[in-house]
């Protein structure tokens, strides 16, 4: 998981951040070997995606939308009404992809990400479930 990430953001999280939350949230992945996957943080009432990320040569076969597909329906069973995440505002392929899934943005967080060249607001979105 800790490659994966690392190959999709400016900033991975480490095997041990990935060791804390695999023992706390709802960790779902794709592959043998591992290809796609998603951290999400539930309570009784919702959640809240963490991360998702593809390995970048499997990208562009539906993983995410199949490894998201598959916990929004973990999260309906087991009672969660609401689903929340954040993503970067020039994330055009992964605010893509949450559209396609029916997720409807809610607010904006103005210089929410750095980055190198400076930052960009997060964009902040909810699916019903």
């Amino acid at each position: 998981m800790a490659d994966i990430h690392a190959a999709s953001f400016d900033t991975g999280w480490s095997a041990l951040d990935f060791s804390v939350h695999a023992a706390r949230d709802l960790c779902l992945g794709l592959g043998t070997p591992l290809s796609s996957f998603c951290v999400i943080r539930r309570s009784p009432e919702d959640a809240e995606i963490l991360t998702v990320a593809t390995d970048p040569a499997a990208r562009g076969r539906g993983q995410a939308a199949a490894v998201l597909n598959a916990a929004t329906a973990e999260l309906r069973r087991s009672g969660q009404r609401q689903l929340f995440l954040e993503v970067a505002e020039d994330n055009a392929s992964a605010r893509a992809l949450y559209d396609r899934l029916g997720f409807q943005p809610i607010g904006r967080r103005p210089g929410y990400y750095r980055r190198a060249d400076g930052r960009v607001a997060a964009v902040t979105y909810e699916l019903r479930l």
